[in-house]
């Protein structure tokens, strides 16, 4: 199923707020959600005060790639938060404003310039109308994002400028009016069955008018006679009944109009590029329609001989008060809301400096005589503001870098080294620091001894750039081929610089750009022996360079790109690197030579990367075996077929026959890796790093993804590692010797196999001939009276051997081998590392992961920190910290959500400030006001109690149910695991310790030793235990008793889809969770809960498929007044019909796992519910029937 990987992201933003240059806004209409998106692809939500208007920063939505021109509402229901966003890219996303999933997501080749939602007839929801660089109008559906029919027109088709959607008061139909970049204006009338089958729609009528370019056109609501049409230079008020012109309104000058919108009948609002509104007063005698007879006393006559005052009157002015600069347009909305029944008009303007302003425009709306007045915004606010009132300000990566009284030195690149758990971040001084990962985050978030040490942890300090470190790359991480010690950097200075990671030694420095290094990239593994040892560097020169870290210099420079690179494909067969630039050219280049082997423009160009990326699916795919060499770097065999036909080549049509057909047989010879095998999985990483900016100008911030999944399987697999062949045998890991010799002897080749079994059976057979041939020797039995001997000797020490202890000796034997060797190479690396130290004698290690142990329980020692709900249960918080060694968060936490199609969410810092009325409302802690803290860090240490206890399951349903899922799945694991501890000292003696193993010549002593290591592992296990219990069954009571207003629950639907994972622990955890959660819901929550889910149940009595409309019959808003309030909340995604044949299936599938779940464990429940609607029961029965909870599954 999609979306079953379980990530936690964490961010750590630092002292400074990412760049938002806004290019659209969006305030929901019950003013509680502000939304902005940017230039640079990002859309920032943020909280707003309905009453006082105050906009807190809440969280960042990243997935766009290019600005965010459209934003629009996505239902009609006012709770139902769901937006649609549009890029200049053509992607469109479904985000939920609660937690910011996206729920759907496409690319299209049209590229929206205007989204318009309006509520058809005939329609239960919501439709987007959308134009923009192409000819038609889209009808799309918000939720599936698929174009649901299409307004075309045959008068002058040409790309829709404006447009705007209405219902006539006399007529039940929809019109779609709208006006081309050429100044067409077109109206469509819509009945609202129409569909992608029907017919073109074409217009019922256009008209040629004197107006190119039109930015907006607007329909006056209060009388529909009227149209203002918005250019750049002027805006006209049109009639609709013959788009004869009314008036008009120049631009001031300097300034030049972007749109506009209707205040009452006769007064205007419009708004231009420099962030002022002007409103305007309409001459009453130019203006016609029932609604202006009757509210416009003045009203004469209508087309009537223009005089002076027959002009528009400017009477009010909306503009910041320091009437700043701005360096691009601003984004400005119109919005009309009602607060307590009482109509409220606002303008929003998001300007490029992310400052975002409200106007109240009733303020301004009443003409002031003799005088044109100029009004401030009511309230203004940016991430900057928001950043600034944060005290202190929000944590970074490595803060204990920086001092007060110093310049700040900002981090501009960063990678994470799993192997050696080694994060090395660049900086603005050309300085690189390399820091051990989990220690800096440690350091940064958690409380412990280690905010005690001076200079920790250790770090390591390359120089060697002149400026600002622009990007870093670790080429063994990317592929084996490289040296494990190699680093590459690049900077500001034109020069690409070959470290030794262990060392600190800068090895060679490459010099050949002439401009600042931009991206370092490893070529494909395929490639020639020569290219497979270098790395691909580009620059701001538009250069490229293949640079061989083995050879130490420039194998190929092609530097005659004349425009920006963007794209670098590669063809490694032919021996091709394809560099594409922003121009739309392709330069091909030859990678030994480093010659131009041709420039192609146009189509050419655009099928010629195309086919670089077919080779890539290609490898990707497997479809090739290893075997067959002169096969693999071509593109589908289909895909030249079909080219040849195209060019009529017939040789090219032949070679790709042959090509398709030794493909097909490659597979068998290959054995049996066709199309369709799945490739060899690597391990997931438990841990990433991964630098993060909103823009390039910005310092990066750095997000932690903690994969579950991945964390779990290396916590067992050096569990696993550190166990004797018994251990592993008595925990059923593995059966017997000859199981082993079986695993270890078994062979990809069959005939490997072969040779080795006749081998075996040569040896047995030898083995036997010998046995043979002693006893025939052996006429006296001699060899049988010594083995008697031996027999009863060992029998006889057996008896005296009550405790075992010999065969412990022997075990202890074996391994004892094992172990000195491991400690005395662990000797060696600590030895070899003290060294590394001193600047005379630089060794390095030969391994970086013997340097020091496994990081792997640090991962998982700070995941759990940041996740376990402290202050719930003071004596389990004790446990925790004495016994399971977790270490409490210094800070409040900013998590994220990863949702489909690698888009995510990511909480801002600032949203905490909200909370600031909440926080001082708890009782003082003696301890904090005794400590002699700061003020401002006793708050945020009480910030963070409230937040760890309360505020981190208030966020929304999507992070508390990852969050629990994560937690208990982990408390599990680590209770498996001979009872692991995070305390520094138990983790050692547990490391150290095996069960099997002696070696002391003490036996009295061993024993008590090993009753104690038993008595406190039983302690440690029941320490997880309490843990995982706490988490799974008894915390949303203790939330809600803690004081939380709305705990968000965990979502039934994302429980009920792992409940088959394919992990053993995320499946125990999500059963055990839904299990607790259809508990905890009573039996009318349950009722609800399959009332809602049985819609979706296939209907396997059918042989027909199930249409998405086939869904429930009545409206969305008609929601069951049975349920509880914060039930219906929670499901209310869920009554929503499918938007997609493929969420239809999700539906169906998660229906079948909850429905089978609730009638295996509450069956008789519901039964007896459903028998009491049917007829009355003796209320003792009925009662003990809501009693019995059921067999379990």
């Amino acid at each position: 199923m999609p979306g079953t990987n379980l990530i936690v992201p964490v961010v750590l933003w630092g002292k400074h707020a990412p760049t938002h240059c806004v290019s659209s806004v969006y305030l929901s209409r019950d003013q509680k959600t502000l939304v902005t998106g940017c230039y640079d692809g990002q859309i920032c939500i943020w909280q707003v005060n309905p009453d006082t208007l105050k906009m807190t920063p809440r969280c960042l939505l990243v997935g766009h790639t290019a600005p965010v021109t459209c934003l629009s509402r996505a239902s009609i229901i006012q709770d139902n938060n769901f937006i649609v966003s549009s890029s200049e890219a053509g992607e469109m996303c479904t985000w939920d404003l609660v937690d910011g999933k996206c729920r759907e997501s496409v690319k299209l080749s049209q590229i929206h310039t205007n989204i318009q939602a309006y509520h058809m007839c005939n329609s239960e929801d919501l439709r987007l109308f959308c134009n923009g660089y192409y000819a038609e109008i889209l009808i799309m559906d918000p939720f599936s994002l698929e174009i649901l029919f299409c307004l075309s027109s045959k008068m002058n088709p040409d790309w829709i400028s404006a447009l705007h959607v209405l219902r006539p008061s006399s007529r039940k139909d929809d019109v779609v009016l709208a006006i081309s970049i050429t100044g067409t204006v077109k109206v469509w009338s819509l009945l609202g069955h129409e569909n992608k089958q029907s017919e073109p729609i074409y217009e019922n009528e256009s008209k040629q008018i004197r107006c190119l370019n039109a930015l907006s056109l607007n329909c006056c609501a209060h009388n529909q006679r009227t149209v203002l049409v918005v250019c750049a230079k002027y805006c006209q008020i049109y009639d609709a009944g013959d788009f004869s012109v009314l008036c008009s309104m120049q631009a001031p000058s300097g300034e030049r109009w972007m749109s506009g919108d209707f205040l009452a009948p006769d007064r205007v609002l419009v708004w231009s590029t420099e962030g002022k509104g002007y409103l305007y007063k309409l001459p009453a005698n130019k203006l016609r329609g029932r609604a202006i007879s009757s509210s416009v006393p003045d009203h004469k006559g209508f087309h009537g001989p223009t005089v002076d005052h027959d002009s528009p009157v400017l009477f009010s002015i909306l503009a910041h008060p320091d009437n700043k600069l701005l360096s691009c347009p601003p984004a400005m909305r119109f919005i009309l809301t009602s607060v307590g029944g009482k109509q409220r008009r606002l303008l929003l303007r998001g300007d490029s400096a992310g400052v975002v302003s409200l106007w109240n425009v009733d303020d301004a709306a009443v003409p002031v005589p003799t005088s044109v007045p100029s009004h401030a915004p009511i309230v203004m606010t940016s991430l900057d503001m928001a950043w600034a009132e944060m005290n202190p300000s929000p944590v970074g990566i490595l803060d204990q870098f920086g001092h007060p009284e110093d310049p700040e030195i900002k981090l501009t690149a960063s990678i994470y080294i799993l192997a050696a758990n080694r994060l090395v971040v660049g900086r603005s001084d050309g300085s690189i620091v390399i820091v051990n990962a989990t220690h800096t985050v440690q350091l940064q978030l958690l409380h412990g001894a280690h905010q005690q040490l001076d200079d920790w942890p250790p770090h390591q300090l390359l120089l060697g750039h002149n400026g600002r470190v622009n990007c870093l790359l670790y080429p063994h991480h990317v592929h084996q081929r490289y040296d494990k010690s190699h680093l590459v950097s690049g900077g500001i200075d034109f020069a690409v610089c070959l470290w030794d990671l262990f060392s600190g030694a800068l090895l060679h420095r490459f010099c050949v750009h002439a401009g600042e290094i931009t991206q370092l990239i490893v070529p494909p593994h395929n490639c020639s022996t020569r290219i497979q040892k270098c790395i691909c560097s580009v620059a701001s020169d538009h250069s490229v360079t293949l640079l061989s870290l083995s050879e130490r210099k420039c194998v190929t420079l092609a530097s005659r790109h004349l425009f920006p690179v963007v794209t670098i494909k590669w063809r490694p067969a032919d021996d091709f690197m394809v560099v594409g630039c922003s121009d739309g050219t392709v330069h091909v280049w030859q990678m030994e030579t480093g010659h131009l082997d041709r420039v192609l423009h146009g189509m050419i160009a655009e099928e010629v990367l195309a086919a670089c990326d077919e080779t890539l699916a290609d490898d990707l795919g497997g479809s090739m075996s290893a075997g067959s060499g002169d096969l693999q770097g071509l593109a589908n065999p289909a895909v030249h077929f079909f080219r040849g036909l195209r060019h009529r080549n017939l040789t090219a049509m032949r070679a790709a026959t042959a090509r398709g057909l030794a493909a097909l047989q490659a597979p068998e010879r290959g054995g049996g890796a066709g199309p369709l095998a799945e490739p060899a999985r690597p391990r997931r990483a438990p841990l990433t790093v991964q630098g993060f900016r909103s823009n390039p100008a910005d310092p990066e911030s750095h997000i932690l993804f903690f994969d579950i999944e991945g964390l779990i399987v290396e916590l067992l697999s050096e569990e696993y590692s550190a166990m004797s062949p018994a251990s592993l045998e008595a925990a059923g890991l593995i059966t017997s010797e000859y199981m082993k010799v079986a695993a270890l002897t078994q062979s990809a080749s069959p005939d490997a196999t072969k040779r080795i079994s006749d081998f075996f059976g040569r040896v047995k057979d030898k083995a036997g001939d010998m046995e043979r041939i002693l006893k025939e020797k052996d006429k006296h039995d001699f060899l049988g009276r010594v083995k008697d001997k031996a027999g009863d000797v060992e029998r006889k020490i057996k008896e005296k051997d009550k405790h075992g202890i010999l065969a412990k000796m022997k075990e202890g034997a074996e391994t004892m081998q094992t172990k000195l060797q491991a400690k005395a190479e662990q000797l060696k690396g600590h030895i070899e590392q003290k060294d590394d130290t001193t600047p005379t004698k630089r060794q390095r290690p030969r391994d970086m992961s013997l340097a020091e142990p496994p990081h792997t329980m640090e991962i998982a020692q700070i995941l759990m920190s940041l996740l376990h709900a402290w202050g719930l249960d003071a004596d389990l918080d004790r446990v925790c910290e004495s016994k399971l060694g977790l270490l409490r968060p210094m800070v409040p936490v900013c998590f994220g959500v990863v949702s489909r199609h690698g888009h995510m969410a990511v909480q801002l810092p600032t949203w905490l400030g909200g909370w600031a009325e909440a926080c001082a409302s708890i009782p003082d802690d003696p301890m904090l006001l005794n400590s002699n803290l700061p003020q401002e860090l006793v708050r945020q240490e009480k910030l963070t109690r409230l937040f760890t206890s309360k505020l981190h399951w208030e966020l929304s349903t999507t992070l508390t149910t990852n969050h629990l899922l994560s937690i208990v799945a982990l408390a599990n694991t680590l209770m498996s695991m001979s009872n692991a501890s995070f305390v520094p000292e138990q983790e050692v003696a547990r490391r150290l310790h095996r069960p099997t193993t002696r070696g002391s010549s003490s036996w009295a002593g061993d024993e008590e030793r090993e009753e104690q290591l038993a008595a406190q592992q039983a302690h440690i296990k029941q320490g997880w235990s309490l843990l995982a219990t706490l988490h799974c069954v008894l915390l949303p009571d203790k939330v809600v008793a803690a004081g939380a207003k709305n705990f968000k629950r965990p979502q039934v639907e994302m429980l009920a889809r792992r409940w088959q994972h394919h992990c053993l622990e995320v499946r125990d955890a999500s059963q055990a969770l839904l299990l607790a959660e259809l508990g905890r819901l009573g039996p009318k929550g349950r009722k609800a809960l399959v009332d809602n889910w049985a819609q979706y149940l296939p209907l396997y009595t059918h042989t027909e498929s199930i249409n998405p409309q086939a869904a429930p019959k009545e409206p969305v808003e008609k929601v069951t007044k049975a349920q509880e309030e914060e039930f219906e909340e929670e499901e209310e995604e869920i009554i929503r019909k499918p938007s997609s044949l493929a969420e239809l299936k999700r539906k169906q599938t998660t229906a079948v796992v909850l429905l089978g779940v609730i009638g295996a464990e509450f069956g008789q429940d519901i039964a007896s519910e459903g028998a009491a609607g049917n007829k009355r029961r003796k209320e003792g029965d009925s009662r003990k029937s809501s009693i019995v909870e059921g067999k379990s599954v």
